[in-house]
């Protein structure tokens, strides 16, 4: 399913579900779900999150750096050829890999100084900075993808915001409904590994029809939820902070 998809349907959905709770929502609620409803799929570097987290101009500014860094390792360590040449080499050449493989070494590095930073000043940085290494070094549709990911979400954002329940209800639910879609594709998701079943009805496949269908008939149902919890039950009533 594609991101845009996930973000449309995960969002609505949880949104109108946390509303039927008789739950209040807030513009901490929505980004929360608007967050988890493409924070599965941060393990593929060229995935909707992680492309605009990380754009391409950051990617470039990142090339920069490692060529200013080849060429530092070059000259300041000039008296110990050739091992500084061969240094510097690596590093230069690191700056012309695939943008996939650049965005997953920037996540890596700004998680990392987010744990840093985080360990020091706040722990809720720290936890941003590991999920991002997590996300960068894990396989696509591996631990993101399960359910005690989606445990671990719900867990991290009550213990964030304690006082707006509407935050861990509408985050924790937008998170499973992403892994919920996945599962009707063909490949579909392993939940609770290292348990070997996976959940998976193959009503679509990636770049075919089917996926058009399914997701277009996904998005139509969820504005017609919203629109009976949010307008024709008065859900909108819930919303507070704006």
């Amino acid at each position: 399913m594609k991101g845009s998809t996930h973000l449309v349907v995960s969002t609505g959905i949880s949104l109108s579900l946390t509303a039927l709770l008789d739950v209040s929502l807030t513009p901490a609620a929505a980004g929360a779900a608007i967050v988890a409803s493409l924070l599965p799929d941060l393990d593929e570097p060229n995935g909707l999150l992680a492309n605009r987290t990380f754009p391409k101009p950051a990617i470039r500014a990142l090339q920069i750096a490692l060529l200013l860094a080849a060429i530092a390792v070059v000259w300041l360590t000039r008296g110990q050829s050739p091992w500084n040449w061969a240094a510097g080499a690596a590093i230069g050449l690191a700056a012309f890999a695939s943008t996939r493989w650049l965005r997953q070494l920037l996540m890596l590095i700004t998680g990392g100084a987010l744990a840093i930073g985080g360990a020091l000043y706040d722990a809720r940085l720290a936890a941003a900075g590991l999920t991002l290494v997590i996300c960068a070094l894990v396989p696509h549709r591996g631990f993101t993808h399960t359910f005690y990911a989606a445990g671990l979400w719900s867990a991290a954002l009550y213990w964030i915001a304690p006082q707006w329940p509407g935050v861990p209800i509408a985050g924790g639910l937008s998170y499973l409904l992403h892994l919920l879609a996945d599962a009707l594709s063909q490949r579909g998701i392993q939940p609770l590994p290292p348990l070997p079943a996976k959940l998976r009805v193959p009503l679509m496949r990636s770049g075919k029809f089917s996926a058009a269908v399914v997701e277009t008939a996904a998005i139509g149902a969820t504005f017609i939820l919203a629109w009976i919890v949010f307008v024709q039950m008065g859900g909108w009533r819930l919303w507070t902070g704006f």
